[in-house]
């Protein structure tokens, strides 16, 4: 799982150098998008997890 993290962190940093530097993104186009999809897979993971602990109860 550590792997896992530092894998994701790495394509992250290599995605936002690319993003920037090459396809000219700015620095706060490329904030706001990463907050948004970070968000995003946050309340996905919150209602699959949550979703399925109140399926067992009932």
């Amino acid at each position: 799982m550590v792997s896992a993290i530092f894998v994701a962190g790495y394509a992250a940093i290599a995605i936002g150098y690319v993003a920037h530097y090459d396809l000219g993104f700015s620095l706060n186009e490329i904030r706001g998008a990463a907050a948004l999809v970070a968000i995003v897979i946050a309340a996905l993971t919150c209602i699959d997890f949550f979703g399925k602990r109140l399926r067992k109860h009932r």
